[in-house]
């Protein structure tokens, strides 16, 4: 008798003074017919991608009034890609291939794969399956555009210093989605057939979620509270992990070593972190000694970051950078290093201020 009575009360420290019903004591109940039917259609229409351009990039200019195109399907590139693949030789940008995108070999066995698991998760046909479901579409479609923009930055930054354009401090990096002006050429970047049905199917899955949590509110009333918070915060874990460079607010951001207010947009440094936290700095010691002093762990690092000397507002992977260090530097906090991220540019400097050059491990045994 004592432990029956010792399991109400613990029942009703974990759900209140109302006992849940077996249908209502997690997130395991029924989604409508309708809603496993919509959301199984949208597997297999994700098959579509194999067979249509996922996305396209779109160019006008005065000199091409009728445009030009590029469509991006899942294992190859159609359309005008010779046509603008000369143009950017003239501003120091590579012949766009095939070749360029290990992705191709990979990316319709991630089509199938994703497609199958959702056909499977909408046959489960609980709540839990259809969460399921919109995250793991909100996860590929998060990664597939952080794909595009890393590439987009690799591709518009990094340029033949010997090209018969240049214009210092410029970049060309297309647009993730959306409109940009890249000198004469007006650049639209938008989903095409493929990209429109992945986009339309994780947004249904998402409003299908929303709706069968609502339509069954009193059972989620009794839900322990810690699993409905769990469950609320899933989405915002994805929306924070976003661990790309940020760029530098000049005049406004503090160096978080030093506290001193970044000013010169030659030189400047930032860590990242998993969380998307970006800690930054205005000179290239401060990275070294911030990191030293474990204020972040090792672990929790994603990425770290340098200016690029000779282009202002251009920010370098520090592994990828080279480093050049002269008594001749004038630095925010007395590194004497600047980074650099094509040979030509460091030697230019290295003309008239002499020094050497290093790389990123021996810039940190300097402050070490």
């Amino acid at each position: 008798m004592a432990s029956e009575c010792d399991s109400k009360r613990f029942g009703q420290l974990i759900y209140g003074s109302q006992q849940p019903t077996a249908n209502s004591r997690n997130t395991m109940f029924k989604i409508s017919n309708i809603s496993r039917i919509t959301l199984a259609v949208g597997a297999l229409a994700l098959f579509i991608l194999l067979k249509t351009p996922i996305w396209n990039i779109y160019l006008t200019a005065p000199q091409y009034p009728e445009g030009l195109e590029m469509k991006i399907w899942q294992d190859t590139l159609t359309g005008d890609v010779k046509v603008i693949s000369a143009l950017n030789h003239y501003i120091g940008m590579r012949a766009i291939s095939v070749d360029m995108f290990p992705e191709f070999e990979y990316i319709g066995t991630v089509v199938m794969v994703v497609a199958a698991l959702c056909f499977l998760l909408a046959l489960i046909g609980r709540w839990w399956s259809a969460l399921t479901y919109w995250i793991v579409l909100a996860t590929a479609d998060t990664l597939a555009l952080y794909d595009f923009w890393r590439w987009g930055y690799d591709y518009g930054h990094n340029l033949d210093p010997h090209a018969p354009i240049v214009i210092p401090g410029m970049a060309y990096q297309p647009p993730v989605i959306g409109y940009k002006k890249l000198l004469n050429f007006e650049a639209w970047s938008l989903p095409d057939t493929g990209g429109w049905v992945l986009m339309g199917v994780t947004g249904i899955s998402l409003l299908i979620v929303a709706w069968e949590w609502w339509r069954h509110r009193k059972q989620r009333m009794a839900t322990p509270k810690p699993a409905a918070a769990a469950m609320l915060l899933l989405p915002l874990l994805f929306w924070q992990c976003s661990t790309g460079p940020q760029p530098i607010k000049y005049g406004t951001d503090n160096c978080d070593f030093c506290k001193m207010t970044l000013m010169d947009k030659r030189y400047g440094a930032e860590t990242m972190t998993k969380k998307g936290k970006a800690f930054k700095f205005d000179d290239v010691n401060c990275l070294v000694m911030f990191d030293k002093e474990g204020s972040v762990k090792a672990a929790d690092v994603v990425g770290r970051y340098i200016t690029d000397f000779a282009h202002e507002g251009v920010l370098l992977e520090v592994e990828k950078a080279i480093f050049l260090h002269s008594d001749n530097l004038k630095t925010p906090m007395a590194s004497q290093v600047a980074a650099f991220s094509v040979p030509a540019d460091l030697e230019k400097v290295k003309a008239e201020t002499g020094g050497d050059r290093l790389g990123w491990q021996q810039v940190k045994v300097m402050f070490e």
